[in-house]
């Protein structure tokens, strides 16, 4: 009997996105998102629609390489402007309260959605009309889901740069959307992860050593109410310009073991005596474990 219907072939959680976007009302905000994938298509020579291999080399690759751990802008908002100059890249994106975010890097760090905001449809979008024809050609369509976290009720959404790191966490604006988890005496505390949830919602974590001094800033941007992030790392030089209202600033580099470490001594200073730990995570599945006690 002739087979006439196509084949469906599915990939649950091929990779997950760890990325950040800017939003003309949230400014800079983090995100991660999983990501499953469908294709339709006619059985070829091997019996399949496409060996699991090559959708990983095909799919996964492209997503890694042109969406993970990038700055996404939408080029379409009327308040974006971007210039371009062989290996520097400029994003200036002006925000709805009259607010402005400079950012500055090498290109692969930036991907341009054409788009007025960055949504999951706009994302999703955008990757159909990449992926589609790298794919062969008994392969008649592609579907793509992607979303937050199973069972993330609470969560916030924060971008970083991590100097010192030799991948692309290097680069000074990606970021995440965590959940965490904080214990006073071994008892869940609901008073301070409410606390942090809202404090760090849409925020940059900034390290201190990454700031310009005021005597070496731009002369446009010392202006009261910014700061200035700059370092050179193997990528390529980064800037970025923030409104402070938008920015956390730490001491160290604002990995996720530093973070976890930072809350727990904010936290036990007001918990004198007592034992607090912080499960912060780092997007999905990841994360750090901080216990202290003053």
């Amino acid at each position: 009997m002739e087979r006439s219907n196509l084949t469906k072939l599915f990939v649950k959680r091929l990779t997950n996105l760890d990325f950040s976007f800017l939003d003309p009302k949230r400014g800079l905000v983090g995100e991660s998102w999983l990501i499953d994938i469908e294709l339709s298509g006619q059985l070829n020579e091997q019996g399949m629609v496409l060996d699991f291999g090559v959708v990983k080399r095909l799919v996964k690759d492209y997503i890694d390489q042109y969406i993970d751990h990038c700055l996404l802008v939408p080029i379409h908002y009327q308040g974006c402007d971007i210039n371009e100059s062989g290996q520097h890249l400029e994003v200036t994106f002006q925000l709805e309260d009259g607010k402005e975010i400079v950012h500055r890097s090498i290109p692969n760090a930036v991907a341009k959605i054409p788009a007025e905001r960055i949504t999951s449809l706009s994302i999703r979008t955008f990757l159909l009309e990449q992926l589609q024809p790298l794919l062969p050609a008994n392969v008649a369509s592609l579907e793509i889901s992607l979303y937050s976290e199973p069972g993330l009720e609470q969560s916030y959404q924060y971008s970083h740069g991590l100097r010192k790191h030799l991948g692309n966490c290097q680069r000074i604006a990606h970021g995440h959307r965590s959940g965490l988890q904080i214990y006073v005496d071994q008892k869940v505390s609901s008073n301070w992860q409410k606390h942090w949830f809202e404090k760090w919602q849409d925020i940059y974590i900034g390290t201190r050593k990454h700031l310009l001094e005021d005597g070496s800033c731009e002369e446009d941007a010392c202006e009261e109410g910014y700061y200035q992030f700059e370092y050179q790392v193997q990528q390529g030089k980064f800037f970025l310009k923030l409104p402070k209202d938008h920015c956390y600033i730490i001491d160290v580099e604002s990995t996720v073991e530093n973070i976890a470490q930072h809350l727990a001594e904010e936290i036990a200073v007001q918990e004198s005596g007592k034992e607090v730990q912080v499960i912060a995570y780092e997007g999905i599945d990841k994360g750090a474990i901080a216990t202290l006690t003053v």
